[in-house]
Order: structure tokens, then sequence, then C-alpha cells
């Protein structure tokens, strides 16, 4: 197994950079926001229940713009970043209380399945071309 050297010191195993846990982390709360979703489909007969939602992104793009000069600090804190789950304190336009709107649902987990589609496919094309420079473009 390959590894890059930063200041000389760092070395970053190929597995453990930043692309490889940027994607991680962005399928992870990809995958949490379609729980989230699925819930609130599955509750939109349930008296009383709120909508939920999940935000990540302004996480992870808070955490890539931080200034922090290594690496292994930026991989850290991609680490520590965790989908955030909120419940939704909107009024409800239902007698019963409850304020989930299922066309907006579905629009959001049709959306969901398509960055989460997309995130998988930006994965598998990073070790695609890791296979293909660890066997010198040889199959």
């Amino acid at each position: 197994m390959g590894s890059i050297f930063k200041n000389g010191d760092d070395i970053l195993n190929w597995l453990d950079g930043v692309s490889i846990n940027l994607m991680n982390k962005d399928l992870d709360g990809l995958w949490a926001r379609q729980q989230a979703i699925s819930d609130n489909v599955a509750n939109v007969d349930t008296p009383g229940y709120k909508s939920k939602s999940v935000s990540f992104e302004n996480q992870l793009l808070a955490q890539l713009s931080q200034n922090d000069e290594s690496q292994r600090g930026l991989i850290d804190g991609l680490k520590n970043v965790q989908p955030a789950t909120t419940i939704s304190q909107e009024q409800s336009s239902r007698l019963d209380g409850n304020n989930v709107d299922v066309e907006q649902q579905n629009i959001e987990m049709a959306r969901t399945q398509l960055n989460y589609m997309y995130s998988l496919r930006e994965l598998s094309d990073y070790f695609s071309r890791l296979k293909y420079a660890i066997t010198d473009g040889k199959s």
C-alpha cells in the first residue's frame, strides 16, 4: 500500500485521506437524511407528529474552510462532523397537529437518493483510480 508525504513528517494512508473521509461523511449524512424522511412519510397520519430534517453540509463546509495547516488536522475535524437532526416546530394546517408535507418529503427523498447515488459513484471512481495507479494501468 502506498502513502503520500506531507511536510516530511505526516504519512497519510491513501485510505485515510481528506477525499475518502469527506465522501464517507457525505454518505453518512445522506443516509441519516433518508432515514429521517422515511420516518416522516411513515408518520404522515400520526396525530401530533412533527417532521424531522437532517443537516450536515454546512458543518462539512465549515470544517473544510478552517485554516488548519495539517492534512491530519483536517481529517480529524471531518471525522468529528455528525449529521444534526432537528424537529420542525412549524405550525400545522391540520387539526391533528401533524406538519408532514408528503409532497415536499417525496421531493427531498428523490433529491437525497440522487445525491447518494452520485456520492457512491464518486467513491467507486476514487477506488478505480487507486487500483489503476497501484497496478500501473494493468488489470
